[in-house]
């Protein structure tokens, strides 16, 4: 993609210098409401028309995406949500496996705190 832009953007500059250097002529505008005439060389021109082409497209694409931005930040906070509630229920997880982890061990101690062992199979 990087070389695309590159083969395209490199003989639009190369026509845009050609063009610069062939057309100086000082071009008049005249300003219409207002008795003004201003002489500028031509090319001064072609550029403020690119440059308001450049900005006009950059806040149309800039407006264009304000909905996506917002759908991306709402997308980024569920994400933030989930990971939250995912790792407190990892803890209570590993808490609650604690717990019986715990529990277990305590059913095998006897009255007097000693580990006792279980009753042989078999017998009541």
């Amino acid at each position: 993609m990087k070389h695309l832009s590159w083969i395209i953007l490199f003989p639009l500059a190369v026509l845009l210098i050609v063009f610069s250097v062939t057309n100086r002529d000082p071009v008049a505008i005249d300003l219409w409401p207002v008795p003004i005439m201003i002489d500028v060389p031509l090319i001064a021109l072609v550029f403020a028309a690119l440059l308001v082409g450049v900005v006009w497209g950059g806040i149309s694409a800039w407006l264009n995406g304000s909905k996506v931005r917002r759908t991306a930040r709402l997308k980024s906070r569920e994400a933030d949500l989930a990971t939250a509630e995912n790792r407190r229920l990892k803890d209570r997880i590993a808490g609650l496996e604690a717990d019986a982890r715990a529990m277990e061990t305590d059913s095998h101690r006897t009255v007097d705190g000693s580990r006792g062992l279980p009753p042989p199979a078999g017998t009541s």
